[in-house]
């Protein structure tokens, strides 16, 4: 059986950027999945569940299911053997699929909990989240100590008698010690119809971001750490306060330590002082709008500093300007 890199291989001497649908088929293939992985009619089912999320191809559903038909038979005509070919039979393409909008986040709870009772009944445990008000994310965790990580909005597909969860938009793995497991593919859900595609390695980050509903490449990035990737780095943290507990996430301890060490500046008001002051008061402040709404110590510790700043800076004499240095 052909890899999911050969059959990408494939779509490329095909010439996708000339055809829309063919182009959104190789570059989801090239970028989402693991190129190693065996490539069947569940990715290409996945593919489908993940595009039709996007209005564009619920439109044109028609164009998208006759353009990777027809490259799905040109490649088997000449690379599979029969039995292989009779699996492709019981593939469903966009158009005799309908995707619908989940209205109450109860419902989502509620299919995404029916959906992984097999991976419960097979040891794992399972855990649903809520995200928001549309999207509840499942936690999967192994006998072993690893952890699945899957997102999913308020959609599902109308399949027979039934509805179905669509794709996950995001679809991270962590160790037993909540770190991001290296050398596998991770997917994360970004702003603005983005997808931040990567992987992790011992002593760096690489990947890219994917932009709209063909998944062109936005951006590409190498780093040395997670965390010098900005917008990467933010959603991560979005998603990882759910499951991971702040006490021990190394950010967030950071962010802690940061404060209370611009706490103690304060007790001898210096410009340079006050200066580093408040870029720590600036970074919590971020923090707590964005990663940890409503956490009690950030909220506590930056309430402390914002008063130790304001009086500094109503001890200043009548005509002089605060002095804050090279503070933004």
């Amino acid at each position: 059986m052909a890899s999911v890199s050969q059959f990408a291989q494939y779509l490329l001497r095909l010439d996708p950027k000339r055809n829309p649908a063919r182009m959104c088929f190789h570059n989801y293939l090239k970028y989402m999945v693991d190129p190693t992985a065996p490539f069947t009619p569940g990715v290409v089912q996945t593919f489908y569940s993940r595009v039709l999320q996007f209005e564009q191809w619920q439109t044109d559903a028609h164009e998208l299911s006759e353009t990777v038909r027809s490259d799905i038979s040109g490649y088997l005509k000449g690379a599979a053997a029969p039995e292989e070919i009779a699996l492709w039979h019981y593939l469903r393409h966009p158009e005799t699929m309908q995707v619908v909008p989940l209205k109450l986040y109860n419902d989502l709870e509620e299919l995404v909990k029916e959906e992984h009772q097999p991976r419960q009944k097979s040891g794992e445990q399972v855990k649903a989240v809520k995200v928001s008000e549309s999207q509840c994310m499942a936690l999967l965790l192994a006998p072993g100590g690893s952890l699945e990580v899957k997102v999913y909005p308020a959609m599902a597909m109308i399949w027979g008698t039934k509805l179905r969860l669509v794709a996950p938009v995001s679809h991270l793995f962590y160790t037993s010690k909540l770190e991001l497991m290296p050398h596998v593919r991770q997917v994360l859900e970004g702003n603005l119809l983005t997808t931040h595609c990567f992987e992790t390695t011992v002593d760096r980050v690489q990947g890219l971001t994917t932009r709209g509903a063909t998944f062109k490449i936005f951006e590409t990035f190498i780093c040395g750490r997670v965390s010098e990737t900005q917008n990467l780095f933010l959603q991560l943290k979005k998603l990882e306060k759910h499951f991971i507990n702040p006490q021990t996430d190394p950010f967030y301890q950071e962010i802690i330590g940061r404060l209370e060490r611009a706490k103690r500046l304060m007790e001898n008001p210096t410009a340079e002082n006050v200066a580093e002051a408040d870029r720590a008061l600036n970074r919590g402040r971020f923090a707590l709008r964005v990663i940890f709404p409503n956490d009690r110590l950030l909220n506590l510790l930056i309430t402390h500093l914002e008063y130790g700043i304001a009086q500094r800076l109503t001890q200043q004499p009548q005509g002089q300007g605060p002095d804050l240095g090279d503070a933004p």
